[in-house]
């Protein structure tokens, strides 16, 4: 390898070690919040942590009713993820295989829905005239609908990608519609199926102000809405509120990874077959 190309490498992976510490020093300096006592903190606020204060953890789940808004993460998140991927699996398939008349503008408009801004005071307007507060029913159509743009764009990229000939064999074999979208092409799309999935569980997961907006009901509000419990008109308790985080934070980052080759298969996938 010449001289050059040494330094080219040099700067890459230099740089990326850069970002990787962009990335790290906020999570690390978190962790490091989250050990100490609230004396310890007060004190010093950056310096390293001299004695684990473990029960911050239990404090967070009991102080933010963690055990009831848990569930109601849970809850949420995995109905958002599974209506999104079944609606965008058969919104996709039509769409990239231009079944009917008219798919192209149809894809333009989940398409344009990617860039037009939200309009809160609407949404909570239409939102209450159907019935949709304090609803998990409605809350989940809310989200389902709000991801099903991104969902789309991916999955109709990856059915592309698919072989027509395909569609000709099942349909000489006598394969029926739904059959064929959940037997042959739902596993050839898997890894833009669980990208689709990690991404909407995390928009579900994380969301903070919606909750807020559309459940009004405490006992109905997810786990991110706990973390609000934590913030005091004169002071807070920043450890716990650490913790708090750390716990809400920790399903998603366990979730990705026994996901992440899914996910990596998918995006590098799209991104020789896109």
């Amino acid at each position: 390898m010449a001289a050059r190309d040494k330094g080219k490498y040099g700067l890459a992976h230099l740089v990326l070690l850069v970002f990787c510490l962009l990335i790290l020093a906020p999570v690390l300096l978190l962790v490091n919040v989250a050990l100490k006592s609230n004396v310890e903190f007060l004190n010093s606020p950056l310096s390293f942590v001299k004695e684990l204060e473990w029960s911050n953890f239990t404090e967070a789940w009991l102080q933010a009713e963690m055990g009831l808004y848990f569930k109601n993460s849970v809850i949420i998140t995995f109905f958002v993820s599974a209506c999104t991927c079944i609606v965008a699996t058969m919104a996709a398939y039509p769409i990239a295989r231009e079944h009917y008349r008219g798919s192209r503008f149809v894809h333009m408009l989940f398409m344009s829905a990617l860039f037009l801004p939200v309009g809160l005071v609407p949404l909570v307007v239409i939102m209450d005239n159907l019935g949709f507060m304090n609803s998990y029913i409605g809350f989940i159509l809310f989200k389902t609908g709000g991801s099903l743009a991104i969902a789309v764009f991916i999955l109709v990229a990856f059915v592309k990608s698919l072989p027509r000939e395909l569609d000709e064999a099942a349909a000489m074999d006598g394969c029926g519609y739904l059959r064929f979208i959940f037997t042959i092409v739902f596993p050839l799309i898997k890894p833009a199926f669980f990208t689709v999935a990690m991404l909407t569980a995390m928009n579900a997961w994380n969301d903070f102000i919606n909750p807020l907006l559309f459940m009004t009901d405490k006992s109905m509000r997810p786990l991110t809405a706990g973390l609000y419990m934590f913030f005091g008109q004169f002071s807070t308790n920043w450890t716990i509120l650490a913790a708090g985080i750390i716990v809400v934070a920790a399903p998603l980052m366990t979730a990705y990874v026994f996901l992440q080759k899914y996910i990596i298969a998918g995006v590098t996938s799209g991104a020789v077959k896109g």
